[in-house]
């Protein structure tokens, strides 16, 4: 019996010692870890103007937490890995876990109609398309958040009801269940199914369900009325200047996007998902398998660094997030940004290229070359990026300037042999491409390595697309004639007795001021007639009658328009 114990101890100490070597091998290797982490975003925050938290674990545990930049400008206050920032489309997970949740309750179905949960859903579209359809991105339902009237309006409140009348009797783009089409549509449809189901408001059911069993005390449903301590405040850029983002009102993406987060508490989430806390493994497995497009359910999923990887973005205004988990490793990298700005995908790799012991772009300081301005006209356009991303290139004020439609713009530098860095992220580049008579007729955009090409539209094609950016000078006298309200109508809407509001004023100067709801915006004379927005893809055209009367106005936005009635000079 003594030899036994003897023999049972000296195995015990084997396997302390043994334990306490791989612990001590394990700290060492983060402390070289953690430097190496820390250098890469002390440069992303000089380099590439990255503010935000960044959370790096490695089983559970973080090997970084860190705050960099500021939360508030004016106050002075510091982000922190408290720091509340609000996480956009990752709210998505969320909300597929509610769905799962009551699946495995036996309360749904996710190959059932979604007719059988919404019966007043049009029956057309509403009995081919399944939650399943939803939860993937599958369902053919045109996203949302794509139309005019939403862009215009997201600092205002809408009900529910009247969000999901905006897309529900549009026409389906494919059959449900053929193409992947990423749609937010689909995850405010889930939201009502959630609220249908479980008798309680998404809110309450992702509080009592999920938050408050996984402690996610920091955690919720966004309330731009309701204060919030520790609350970052969103950012963008306009001409290189530091600007406050748009307050966008969380009614408009509600369980597409609506929660606030802290870094801290998305790590809890990232634990929870490697046990069955909240959802069984069963449904774990389901939410982590590809499906069209790699996406599971409320997550992409596909293969990086040779590894099985988990990921989704959050962006809206002032906001840009990440949560990217590798899931076999037990690796998740958290970054959240509250200037939207922020190349966050490429911070978050490259943290996990430093890990996994991968190249990786590190943020280096560029030089703008001198050039020839002359050229810069040449480059102005309209590129296919992709079959339904479309990549525009404005020449003004000396400068070059890109954006993807709809999206904030970023400004190139030169970098030589017409390659231009962006501004904001300088390891991504533009090459602009000539035929053999000296015309651009391309571009290549590099970045993490990997190249994409876009042809350059023919001209009478980009016309119908990129906007009048010339100026014409107008007459007090005729600026005022455009001023009063006028009653915007979505294009979704045959009731031409309800929309929204556009106020526009004059206060001097060549330009008007509009306004719907978000602040004013100033509108720049093309023509008499048309204005084009000084930032943003969208112009404004006035209609008259015969009498030369302002009667109403055109909102258009690429392809799309918006009809207003003048009802008040």
């Amino acid at each position: 019996m003594l030899q036994k114990m003897m023999k049972f101890r000296r195995s015990r100490t084997v396997l302390l010692l043994f334990v306490l070597a791989a612990s001590i091998q394990f700290t060492a290797g983060c402390r070289y870890r953690y430097k190496a982490l820390d250098n890469y975003l002390q440069a992303a925050h000089e380099l590439w103007d990255f503010r935000g938290t960044v959370i790096v674990a490695w089983g559970g545990k973080p090997i970084l937490s860190k705050g960099y930049g500021m939360a508030n400008e004016i106050m002075g206050i510091p982000n922190t890995p408290r720091s509340k920032f609000f996480i956009g489309s990752i709210t998505k997970q969320f909300t597929a876990a509610a769905i799962l949740i009551l699946r495995e309750r036996g309360l749904l179905s996710l190959n059932a109609p979604i007719t059988r949960y919404l019966p007043d859903y049009p029956a057309e579209t509403g009995d081919k398309i399944t939650i399943h359809h939803l939860l993937t991105h599958t369902s053919g339902i045109p996203n949302y958040t794509d139309n005019l009237e939403i862009v215009l309006r997201r600092t205002i409140g809408i009900e529910f009801d009247e969000l999901i009348r905006l897309f529900k009797d549009r026409p389906l783009e494919f059959e449900p269940g053929t193409d992947f089409k990423y749609s937010n549509s689909g995850y405010i449809i889930l939201g009502a199914i959630i609220e249908k189901v479980s008798g309680q408001s998404f809110e309450a059911f992702l509080h009592h369900e999920i938050l408050k069993p996984l402690k996610m005390d920091n955690s919720g449903y966004a309330r731009r009325e309701a204060g919030l301590p520790d609350r970052a405040d969103g950012y963008t850029e306009q001409d290189g200047v530091t600007v406050d983002a748009l307050s966008v009102h969380f009614s408009i993406l509600h369980t597409a996007g609506a929660l606030y987060s802290t870094a801290e508490d998305i790590l809890r989430w990232d634990k929870a998902l490697y046990s069955n806390k909240i959802l069984s493994y069963g449904s774990i497995d389901k939410m982590l398998s590809p499906n069209l497009g790699n996406y599971g359910y409320g997550c992409f999923v596909d293969t990086l660094f040779g590894r099985r990887h988990m990921y989704h973005e959050g962006f809206l205004d002032g906001f840009n997030c990440i949560l990217d988990r590798w899931y076999d490793d037990r690796i998740c990298v958290i970054v959240f940004s509250n200037d939207d700005f922020a190349p966050v995908g490429k911070i978050s790799r490259g943290l996990a290229a430093i890990l996994f012991g991968q190249p990786y772009d590190f943020p280096i300081k560029k030089t703008p070359v001198i050039t020839n301005h002359d050229n810069y006209a040449e480059y102005g356009g309209v590129y296919r990026a992709r079959e339904d991303v479309l990549r525009l290139v404005h020449y003004r004020d000396s400068s070059l300037y890109t954006n993807l439609l709809a999206q904030p713009r970023q400004k190139l530098l030169p970098e030589g042999n017409e390659t231009y860095f962006f501004d904001q992220d300088n390891t991504a580049t533009i090459t602009f491409i000539r035929n053999n008579t000296g015309k651009v007729v391309a571009l290549v955009y590099r970045n993490e390595g990997k190249i994409y090409p876009a042809p350059k539209l023919p001209e009478w094609k980009a016309d119908e697309i990129i906007i009048n950016r010339t100026i014409t000078h107008l007459s007090p006298e005729t600026l005022t004639g455009y001023t009063g309200e006028y009653l915007l109508h979505s294009s979704l809407d045959d009731d031409t007795s309800s929309g929204f509001s556009m106020i526009i004023s004059y206060v001097g100067g060549n330009n008007l001021l509009a306004d719907t709801g978000g602040g004013q915006v100033e509108l720049t004379p093309g023509s008499e007639t048309e204005f084009h927005h000084t930032e943003a893809d969208f112009e404004l055209k006035f209609i008259t009658d015969s009498t030369g009367q302002v009667t109403g106005c055109i909102l258009r936005l690429g392809n799309e328009e918006v009809h207003g009635d003048r009802i008040e000079k």
